[in-house]
């Protein structure tokens, strides 16, 4: 399937407490990494794969991404923000960004997660935008009894292979109990309108927040569909949200 996605959101209003207390006074995705800030390596990832327009869902205590990165002039795109300080979990943000997708599909991306493609391929987030339909995401797979902590299961996988064919993901795949292998979710999506109305009728978790996670699942077990498309196993993705990812990820960007 071939369509063009113009546009994105970007989550970055996360608290960064895995990382205090230097995210007291720097957000978590502006810490370095190589020459540039986490988030600034999204937004090269985000023009590669020809989004024009982005939202930056953020707190008010990260005043630093906006004086950063200003108007997206200087990346040749259009750049807007929003303050969202509820605390109500990762769900929130999208349901933040409802009237400014416009009804049209969109690329959800969370600003402390850095992905980088092999050298020699275009990057993950361009084949998930130019070939998945519009209820899709990156994921790794990993071995059952070897996922890392922090990770956001999404359900069984089959064995990785050198490819990245990408999976209907239908609602017997859900339940990964007894699975070898399964598919944990890598920051990137693509979604529809329908996110809305699934976020809307998704019970919050007992702490209060809107899991995204819940809600896709909740709509996958209706019935939907939803495509994963797996990292190859030369893609690197580093989630940022503690020191020891972090340190990896500057270290992979260092040779």
């Amino acid at each position: 399937m071939s369509r063009t996605i113009t546009r994105a959101v970007v989550a970055v209003g996360g608290a960064g407490t895995k990382m205090a207390p230097i995210t007291r006074i720097i957000p978590k995705e502006m810490l370095p990494a190589g020459r540039m800030p986490i988030l600034e390596h999204l937004v090269h990832e985000l023009r590669a794969a020809r989004i024009t327009d982005v939202l930056f869902v953020i707190s008010s205590r990260k005043p630093q991404i906006p004086a950063y990165f200003g108007s997206g002039a200087a990346y040749g795109m259009d750049f807007s923000y929003r303050v969202q300080d509820d605390g109500a979990g990762p769900g929130a943000p999208v349901l933040a960004a409802e009237t400014w997708t416009a009804a049209q599909p969109f690329v959800l991306a969370f600003g402390d997660n850095l992905i980088r493609g092999a050298a020699d391929s275009e990057i993950p987030l361009q084949r998930l935008v130019s070939g998945t339909p519009d209820c899709s995401v990156l994921t790794r797979i990993f071995p059952a009894d070897g996922i890392p902590a922090h990770e956001t299961l999404l359900g069984a996988a089959d064995a990785p292979g050198p490819g990245s064919a990408a999976v209907a993901f239908s609602r017997d795949l859900l339940d990964h109990a007894g699975a070898q292998w399964v598919h944990a979710c890598a920051a990137r999506w693509v979604l529809g309108p329908f996110v809305f109305e699934a976020l809307r009728a998704c019970p919050p978790r007992p702490s209060g927040e809107l899991y995204l996670i819940d809600a896709i699942r909740r709509w996958i077990s209706t019935g939907n569909e939803l495509t994963a498309l797996p990292l190859r196993p030369d893609d690197l993705r580093f989630n940022c949200d503690n020191w020891e990812t972090y340190h990896d990820a500057v270290a992979a960007l260092r040779s």
